[in-house]
């Protein structure tokens, strides 16, 4: 399997939360369109252009395609996440009193996202599997095909996923604390709580953006370690470091880099709006 630009394989969207990976076959079929239509200058150059090609093509509803398996997983994974992060932080702070509130963030933040990657990862495996398969089979096929293949198949592309999460996870919830007092100095908004939600959103996108840039490497890997294991004879999947090295050595920096716009763009707001909205609750219901 090859999933190199120049061969035009495949194909990666992202919706927000998660990425799908769609070979060429499958997409043609579903766009009902040539492949010249797809592959043939010009490129496309910017999201929005490519946003409004989809648009053009397939429907407005084309945007959503894949939501309902992406929300099955990501819901209840952040659920884990944010509560997990949540008690590990509180009581880090309680055992550290005096320990670096930044550090202990960036603790805390890596065990939680570590322990969420860690109990969905099979599911999502399966889910990158099934959208990137022509003609896939239901989910049960592919559970029993990964169940088969061991521990190792079950959770193929988990290194890199804690590669990529745990670092992640670390430098957002450091820039996440440590940005809390500078920025709610100098937001200019008179009701506190409104401050304090405006807050957790200029630092979720700030702390987003500067996660992504340095994890995305990480996630290129991931995202080819798992659909490495689709195939019929369901052969071994290459180990992190393999993968890394192989993306770096044929395709260089403009592998390492391939995507990274268009996931800055995705991962920047839906950082803000997780950590805001995940604040506005908290002051609504009183969980402070």
């Amino acid at each position: 399997m090859s999933v190199v630009a120049a061969q035009c394989s495949y194909y990666c969207f992202s919706n927000g939360l998660m990425d799908t990976m769609l070979p060429k076959e499958k997409l043609l079929q579903r766009c009902k369109c040539s492949p010249e239509q797809i592959c043939s200058p010009p490129k496309p150059n910017s999201t929005l252009y490519t946003m409004a090609r989809i648009v053009r093509l397939e429907g407005p509803l084309a945007l959503y395609a894949g939501l309902p398996p992406t929300l099955l997983t990501a819901i209840p994974s952040t659920a884990v996440y944010f509560t997990s992060y949540e008690m590990l932080l509180k009581r880090f702070k309680t055992a550290l009193p005096d320990q670096n509130p930044g550090l202990l963030a960036m603790a805390a933040g890596s065990a939680a996202r570590a322990a969420a990657a860690t109990i969905f990862s099979p599911f999502e495996l399966i889910r990158v599997q099934m959208q990137a398969v022509a003609n896939a089979h239901p989910f049960a096929t592919y559970a029993r095909r990964i169940w088969r293949g061991g521990i190792r198949q079950l959770y193929a592309g988990l290194g890199a996923t804690l590669a990529r999460d745990i670092p992640f996870s670390a430098v957002y919830w450091y820039g996440i604390e440590t940005s809390k007092d500078y920025l709610s100095e100098r937001i200019p908004i008179a009701d506190p709580q409104r401050r304090h939600v405006t807050v957790a959103f200029v630092s979720g996108v700030l702390a987003g953006v500067l996660a992504t840039v340095g994890t995305h490497p990480f996630d290129v890997v991931k995202t080819r370690s798992q659909l490495v294991v689709y195939s019929k004879d369901m052969a071994p999947a290459a180990s992190f470091l393999q993968l890394l090295r192989q993306v770096w050595h044929v395709e260089g920096v403009a592998g390492m880099t391939a995507g990274l716009v268009p996931r800055i763009v995705k991962v920047a707001p839906a950082c803000a709006i997780m950590i805001s909205s995940y604040e506005a609750t908290k002051l609504a219901f009183n969980l402070e």
